[in-house]
């Protein structure tokens, strides 16, 4: 795959509102199970995992297996990081507590 295949992976991942949300959620709480990020959504375990996949596929997040559970975080060892940690550190408290905060 070369560089500019990656670059449309990586925006063609970030250019869907819930994903966008994900990364925030992840960003905000750490590492989470797929059962964690769907309760918190509201969606089912097979819609959320539809979405963490192409986050996946395009290395935006790293997946861990522990026995049955998959947990999810975002991939700080990708050169994406940088524009992903950007966006979230620009949105404001309210912003984050009104769509991503467990508290």
């Amino acid at each position: 795959m070369d560089l500019l295949d990656k670059y449309v992976e990586l925006f063609n991942a970030l250019s869907d509102e819930l994903r966008l949300k994900i990364l925030l959620y992840l960003y905000v709480n750490g590492e989470r199970c797929v059962c964690d990020i769907g309760d918190f959504f509201d969606i089912s375990q097979s819609g959320i995992s539809y979405h963490l996949k192409i986050l996946c596929d395009a290395s935006i997040i790293k997946k861990r297996k522990v026995a049955v559970w998959n947990y999810y975080s975002l991939n700080q060892d990708n050169s994406s990081y940088s524009i992903i940690s950007g966006i979230c550190k620009n949105i404001n408290k309210e912003e984050w507590m009104d769509n991503v905060s467990n508290e």
